[in-house]
């Protein structure tokens, strides 16, 4: 950061940078804890409630744009990981059922943004990646990338990743079972 005479002012740039620092602890502390107790998606879920509880006791803080542009790279790192030519061959086996499957949701995802919008003026942009059926973490950074309400968009995707690990999955597996 420069100072008025272009020189680099230390103390401004600190005080950008403690905030930021208290988030990364607040929700590597949470993912830690999640993880430690066996919770399922853990570190995730921990994540989010550490850094949830650091700003809700020092409010209204935004972590720099460097902190959310180095999760998409790591986000992105990640996934890429997962994907072999395997992964590939049997997307390509199964590219009809797939893509039918796509626009369903995203009809359904229109259908549901629209009906937020109109019934409880929520922003359609909003709306839309809150209801999408894509990955928690890449639909808030969308949302952060288009100026959608990230705090919407985070709020109902936890609900629905929670109600799926919670509820959907111990069902899978019990019908597994059977």
């Amino acid at each position: 950061m420069a100072a008025k005479g272009g020189s680099w002012d230390g103390r401004a740039a600190l005080r950008q940078l403690i905030p930021t620092l208290r988030l990364l602890l607040g929700g590597s502390l949470g993912a830690a804890l999640a993880l430690l107790l066996g919770v399922p998606a853990g570190g995730i879920f921990g994540a989010v409630a550490g850094s949830a509880l650091v700003n809700a006791r020092w409010t209204g803080f935004r972590p720099a744009r460097w902190v959310n542009r180095l999760g998409l790279l790591l986000l992105g790192c990640v996934a890429g990981a997962r994907l072999d030519a395997g992964s590939l061959a049997t997307l390509l086996h199964l590219a009809l059922p797939v893509l039918l499957g796509v626009v369903f949701l995203l009809l359904v995802d229109v259908g549901l943004a629209l009906l937020l919008s109109r019934r409880f003026g929520m922003e359609l942009k909003t709306g839309l990646l809150a209801c999408a059926p894509g990955g928690f973490s890449e639909m808030s950074a969308v949302a952060i990338e288009v100026g959608a309400r990230l705090e919407v968009v985070v709020a109902i995707h936890l609900v629905r990743i929670a109600s799926v690990v919670l509820a959907v999955m111990p069902l899978l597996v019990w019908l597994a079972g059977r």
